[in-house]
């Protein structure tokens, strides 16, 4: 009889997991033929954002093509979150989960010239960081998960976040009541990366490093070149794994290489502490030791000022020293929900191409994100896309000089990731 009852739970178990596999690959096949039909148009819209270029916090046009975008297409739309934010909402024909998509709009100043052919018309300002494509991706997901409505058992809220770059639009558009308007479940977004067109990355926790400053006083009577030797090697100490013998970009460029970067288990990304710069100065009578730094470890990163006041106190500087201060609110780093983040990867690659799904082993240096503000508030999941193309020249590595984007990733970017909303808003 317990044999028997096994052997029916099993055959009930497969059959509910093929039935689901069923309807992701059901869902799946009808988005892909709805982007497909968009995708040109969305490629347009990519390139109008492309050559009118707005920097944080002066989004307006930017947020008005957004907002129209999502009217026509239905939308309870909300207007001028936090700045020039942007949320949309679509409301599923039944109840189910709450889910929210983030994308950033703004674009750098730089002198850099255009690399495409559709170039900035605003002078000193470019999309050199793919926030064009994420708006535009943003909006194909609202446009065929919109056509899904009658398969839709729950609400999707689409957020248009000003002022990424600047650090402060998710903030903003939180300060300004985000989470008074809409009520998710899961939050999710995604970063243009240096992999190759349509590649999607994801690791569990921490997706980058931890970015810190420190500020040391001491006061000015000390031999400042030796105090200034003694605080170099004090720092020096805690550098391990990754020696930055060349430019910040040499250590960038290994990122997406197959051997040590990010997608090989392999990788040098995994424990590491880079010292970005240290340096002494006298200001109004009082010597500053000022350093920055990168570390993967959040324990270590709470003990190192703590670790470097015990030995300034141990040392002949005690006297001098006055105070230290830590850099408390910029860390920089989207932390992955580890509980999401594999039912995401799971959902993924039951439908996505397996051998462009690929899971991340370390953090990436020398990146932050303000995501992180909405992961403090809501469990959810950012992601790299890939944006690369060498055969074609085509590097998207951000806040490169020659950043570019295939711009087929904004297809698979809609394709997967509005797959993936789907299936997660009419999970129970």
């Amino acid at each position: 009889m317990k044999t028997q009852l096994i052997v029916i739970f099993l055959l009930v178990t497969t059959a509910i997991l093929s039935a689901q596999s069923d309807t992701n690959t059901s869902s799946y096949q009808q988005i892909v033929k709805q982007t497909d039909a968009i995708y040109n148009s969305l490629v347009k819209i990519r390139r109008d954002l492309h050559r009118n270029p707005e920097i944080s916090k002066q989004e307006k046009r930017t947020s008005q093509i957004v907002a129209e975008y999502l009217k026509n297409l239905g939308l309870e739309v909300k207007t001028n979150v936090g700045g020039h934010g942007v949320v949309g909402i679509l409301k599923g024909d039944k109840k189910g989960r709450k889910i929210a998509w983030r994308a950033d709009m703004d674009a750098i100043k730089t002198d850099e010239a255009d690399v495409v052919d559709f170039k900035s018309k605003n002078k000193g300002i470019r999309h050199i960081c793919g926030h064009d494509v994420h708006t535009t991706i943003g909006l194909g997901i609202a446009n065929v998960l919109s056509q899904q409505k009658e398969n839709l058992e729950g609400t999707i809220y689409f957020i248009f976040q000003p002022a990424e770059e600047t650090f402060t639009g998710a903030k903003d558009m939180i300060k300004d009541g985000l989470f008074d308007i809409i009520k998710p479940d899961e939050i999710y977004g995604l970063h243009i990366g240096p992999g190759p067109s349509g590649e999607i990355n994801v690791k569990a926790n921490e997706l980058f490093t931890y970015q810190k400053s420190l500020k040391i006083k001491f006061k000015p009577s000390t031999n400042e070149k030796e105090l200034e030797n003694f605080m170099n090697t004090i720092l020096k100490g805690f550098v391990r794994n990754i020696e930055q013998n060349g430019s910040i970009w040499d250590i960038i460029n290994k990122i997406s290489d197959s051997e040590i970067g990010l997608t090989n288990k392999e990788t040098i990304f995994k424990d590491y502490f880079i010292l970005q710069g240290a340096g002494l100065n006298t200001d109004k009578g009082v010597t500053f030791y000022n350093a920055s730094f990168l570390e993967t470890d959040v324990k270590k990163v709470n003990s190192i000022p703590l670790e470097i006041k015990k030995q300034i106190l141990n040392s002949k500087f005690k006297d001098a020293f006055i105070s230290i201060e830590y850099s408390k609110d910029y860390s920089g780093t989207p932390i992955n929900d580890p509980k999401l983040t594999k039912i995401a990867s799971q959902t993924i690659s039951s439908f996505y191409n397996k051998e462009m799904f690929k899971l991340l082993y370390g953090q990436a240096p020398y990146f932050g994100e303000d995501f992180l503000f909405y992961q403090q508030k809501v469990p959810g999941v950012f992601f790299f896309l890939g944006g690369s193309n060498i055969e074609k020249g085509i590097s998207s590595m951000p806040h490169t000089p020659n950043f570019a984007v295939d711009e087929t990733t904004i297809k698979y970017g809609v394709q997967s990731f509005a797959t993936l909303i789907l299936e997660r808003t009419n999970s129970k």
